[in-house]
């Protein structure tokens, strides 16, 4: 039966191909970019912009990245919440378009506290009951579950939405954190450890709390995944997981089936994932090298996996270089200095390496390859979760428990003010057969 199937598809690959020549021929938009490598343009946004080159002549010309959230500096929305959790704060901002007040930023924070704990049974029917390999998958499963629990769940007003919106973010911590007890536990068969979530946390507080069996963290441990939550928070409309979420939602569909959409572009590893990545080529570069290596041997290494000669021989060097930063990526700068601090607190010697290592790379991909690049978020990120000791299998999920208000806060802007549904065309270049 299946050597059927195979032939069929080897049939297929070999008559109903499309020669890359078309796509210029018709001038198709291949991945939603134009030829000098901009994004096309598909919507308009409010919410946050991403700002890494110019474009000068048709041609895009290096600068300083920004990220603004609602049009304020992620570098000083960092800064706004001064020595406190600033994660909630940037979900107020990006909601409601200002950095809240101290009296507006008390009263949100209870609102989400008080949408911490999941439905009654929840815990036990959905996420105990059915664990998954894949904890994006589960978690995915899991807020589509949430669906059966809400009284109006087709609702999609804007005030709904947002209510909605807040009691999945605050959720979020729980899912996340059960769906990874439930898979070190049955499916790793490892003790299981099931905390509830303290109201008197912030989200950041509580994912290290609930995902931890002795529940303990410090402070620095906390505020520094709390800035990793404000950096993931949002990254403009048109990135493929918000992209994909405003596609489905302008269908009229509801909140849980938008948000599932982008859980399952995020799971992707053109998406999400890239920090680990970063984790193996580095812990295979410090096998070969070691942490105490000279420039000259880091500098040797890195011309090897340009050279495809080294790591997974792709001739990547992860964590190096964006589609849209050039000369600076924002989010990567504050986690460097997050990440500098953590390994301080923790007497740990990588960062040191991570930043060595970093400056000599972006010399030589420019000194090879001729582009002017820079480290992003992802380099960092994926050192932090390892300093404050968080599974692998929760890298993809703390990035979607960030990016949720992101997700929403586009949704919202999406249904209201463009209100179409999106139906992008393609040529047809197949044959025609006459009747």
């Amino acid at each position: 039966m299946y050597e059927f199937l195979q032939e069929k598809y080897d049939d297929l690959l070999k008559n109903e191909s499309i020669d890359s020549s078309l796509y210029d021929k018709y001038d198709v938009k291949r991945g939603l970019r134009n030829n000098n490598g901009t994004g096309v343009l598909v919507g308009l946004t409010r919410v946050a912009e991403v700002s890494g080159y110019y474009v000068i002549d048709n041609k895009k010309e290096p600068k300083d990245g920004n990220l603004y959230y609602r049009g304020i500096d992620v570098k000083e929305v960092a800064k706004l919440s001064g020595n406190d959790f600033g994660y909630e704060n940037t979900c107020f901002l990006l909601l409601f378009g200002h950095y809240p007040n101290s009296s507006e930023s008390r009263i949100f924070k209870k609102i989400l506290s008080e949408n911490y704990d999941l439905p009654k049974g929840f815990l036990e029917n959905i996420i105990l009951a059915n664990p998954s390999k894949s904890l994006m998958n589960h978690i995915n499963r899991s807020i589509l579950s949430l669906y059966s629990f809400d009284s109006d769940p087709d609702n999609i007003d804007g005030f709904e939405l947002i209510k909605k919106g807040l009691s999945i973010i605050a959720k979020m911590p729980a899912i996340i954190s059960y769906s990874l007890q439930a898979k070190t536990h049955y499916l790793d068969n490892d003790s299981l450890h099931i905390h509830y979530p303290k109201q008197e946390y912030s989200i950041a507080e509580n994912i290290l709390y609930l995902s931890r069996n002795d529940g303990k963290f410090t402070d620095i441990e906390a505020k520094t995944l709390d800035m990793c939550l404000i950096v993931h928070a949002d990254h403009g409309g048109g990135n493929n997981s918000a992209f994909v979420g405003t596609c489905v939602s302008s269908t009229l569909t509801d909140i849980y089936s938008m948000i599932s959409a982008s859980l399952a572009s995020l799971k992707g590893p053109r998406h999400g994932g890239a920090n680990m990545a970063v984790l193996d080529m580095m812990k295979d570069v410090e096998k070969e090298i070691g942490f105490n290596a000279s420039d000259d041997e880091i500098r040797k290494i890195i011309n090897k996996i340009l050279d495809k000669d080294f790591f997974d021989k792709t001739g990547l060097i992860y964590g190096i270089g964006h589609a849209i930063y050039t000369l600076s990526d924002p989010r990567c700068e504050l986690l460097r200095e997050k990440a500098k601090e953590l390994a301080e607190a923790k007497h740990s010697e990588k960062f040191e390496f991570y930043h060595r290592f970093e400056k000599i790379a972006i010399e030589e991909v420019q000194k090879k390859k001729g582009i002017v690049c820079c480290a992003n978020v992802d380099y960092y990120s994926g050192l932090i979760y390892e300093m404050l000791n968080i599974p692998r299998d929760l890298f993809i999920p703390i990035f979607a428990a960030a990016r949720l208000v992101g997700w929403i806060s586009h949704d919202i802007e999406n249904l209201l003010y463009c209100n179409k549904i999106i139906r992008p065309a393609t040529k047809y270049v197949g044959q025609k057969k006459d009747n």
